[in-house]
């Protein structure tokens, strides 16, 4: 039937496969987010953030500084290049593995007194176990990406997600559970999910022996720019967290409250990190072939349709916000609803600037002009961490009465903030290289949902829709 190939076209579609792997992601995410958010004290939860967001923070300088080149130059019709790039990768990986490892347990051994009252310890003792569990799968989406194979992505994020949540989830069943056990649970299902890659020669860690010194060299050219903008972006995030956290007024019960409505940021760029991991290999490709018109074209197109995809769902969410923490919270935050429902505002506001800042940064790496993004995210983590100090510390010493969700709302402004001057810095050097046009991004938006239209109308007419 007509209905069921175009239903086998669009699942095959390389959008829809990135939007159902970073969606799949998103609900396991939030899934486990809720399950442990009420299974967990609120101070043990806010130490379940205080290892999970330091976590994400180094994988992202691990990571960062192969990723994005490896998706860049894996490419390269060369065999022989492509297994030199994988090899050294790998040994990349490995090196940044043991000094990281190295760090963390000296500064463990140093200060173990102070590293455990600021609730980080379980960080220190068990980031380095997840490090090698993660390892390997990591790398295997690396590859895939370029590849484009994002069914195969799904899958991986998916196994990975779905047996974390179902271990904890029967844990919880049939016994009283710790965070402790959480962490255990964690590891283990991040080792599952490399060794299942590795059955299914994913990760090219079979290609460690091709590792060359042109190959690494030419890895940490583009890494070293890529990497120090995944920690500005990922500091962007948990910047906030952390600041919270070693406020003595404010401290894990802060931190936990304010995970709520960082959630919902979490959750609106489900679709805006499917888009960017499609557009970014094909906007470097555009940029390796010198095709500008075709550069122009993908950023426009993907900007401009998120950009009203996201003003849509900001409208929709301010007046369901209550409703959104109520089910995210569960009855453990009732009493503060209300400050809640204040402080997710701002992030209503934020959400609706993230494409512009996002697909500017992207654009910029797909140009080979990493350091651009650097010091685009080099300013905005500036403004973020100063104005979150200024907020967390200067205004709790002027208004010492000035309760905990009131600073929290303050710290979701400065969030606000600081995209938007990303969106200001990003559209600068954005322009001085390929001379994009600020109205145009709207206006090809606008395009792309009429041209579906366009399209449904036409299949609708010509019958290829039976009932």
């Amino acid at each position: 039937m007509i209905i069921t190939r175009y239903l086998r076209k669009i699942l095959n579609d390389l959008n829809f496969l990135s939007l159902a792997a970073n969606f799949s992601t998103a609900v396991m995410g939030l899934l486990s987010f809720m399950i442990l958010i009420r299974m967990l004290s609120v101070p043990e939860f806010g130490k379940w953030v205080l290892f999970t967001a330091p976590a994400s923070l180094v994988d992202m300088f691990r990571f960062g500084l192969t990723r994005d080149a490896l998706v860049r130059f894996l490419t390269t019709p060369d065999k022989n290049k492509q297994k030199g790039l994988l090899g050294s990768g790998w040994m990349i990986g490995f090196f940044l593995l043991v000094i990281i490892t190295i760090i963390l347990w000296i500064v463990l051994i140093a200060i173990t007194g102070k590293i455990v009252a600021s609730g980080y310890d379980l960080f220190f003792y068990w980031y380095p176990l997840l490090a090698l569990a993660n390892l390997p799968w990591n790398y295997a989406w690396s590859i895939l990406q370029a590849k484009l194979e994002f069914k195969k992505i799904f899958w991986i994020r998916f196994f990975n997600l779905c047996s974390f949540i179902l271990i904890i989830f029967l844990s919880y069943l049939t016994k009283k559970i710790h965070v402790i056990d959480v962490v255990y649970i964690y590891i283990l299902t991040n080792l599952a999910t490399s060794l299942f890659c590795i059955f299914k020669k994913w990760t090219g860690l079979q290609y460690l022996k091709y590792h060359n010194k042109i190959c690494t060299n030419e890895l940490l050219s583009f890494g070293r720019y890529s990497v120090f903008t995944r920690i500005g972006s990922s500091l962007l995030k948990g910047a906030d967290s952390f600041i919270i956290s070693f406020s003595a007024f404010c401290g894990p019960v802060g931190v936990a409250l304010y995970a709520i409505p960082l959630k919902f940021i979490e959750l609106i760029e489900i679709p805006l990190v499917s888009f960017s991991t499609t557009a970014f290999p094909k906007l470097s490709k555009a940029s390796i072939e010198n095709n500008i018109p075709e550069f122009k074209r993908i950023f426009y197109s993907y900007t401009g349709a998120i950009i009203y995809l996201f003003i849509g769902i900001a409208v929709v969410s301010f007046f369901l916000r209550d409703y959104f923490i109520i089910f995210l919270g569960g009855s453990h935050y009732l009493t503060s609803l209300s400050a809640l429902s204040i402080i997710i505002i701002p992030f209503i506001v934020y959400s609706v600037l993230l494409p512009l800042d996002r697909f500017t940064g992207i654009s910029l790496d797909a140009l080979n002009k990493p350091e651009k993004n650097l010091i685009k995210l080099i300013f905005m983590a500036s403004f973020n961490i100063i104005g979150d100090i200024m907020v967390i510390f200067g205004f709790h010493s002027f208004f010492p009465s000035m309760p905990v969700t009131t600073l929290l709302f303050f710290v979701a402004v400065v969030s606000c903030l600081f995209a938007l001057l990303g969106i200001i810095i990003g559209y600068y050097y954005l322009y001085k290289e390929v001379k994009i046009s600020f109205f145009t991004i709207f206006s090809e938006g606008m395009v792309f949902y009429q041209n579906i239209y366009s399209k449904f109308l036409a299949n609708y007419k010509h019958k290829k829709f039976p009932v």
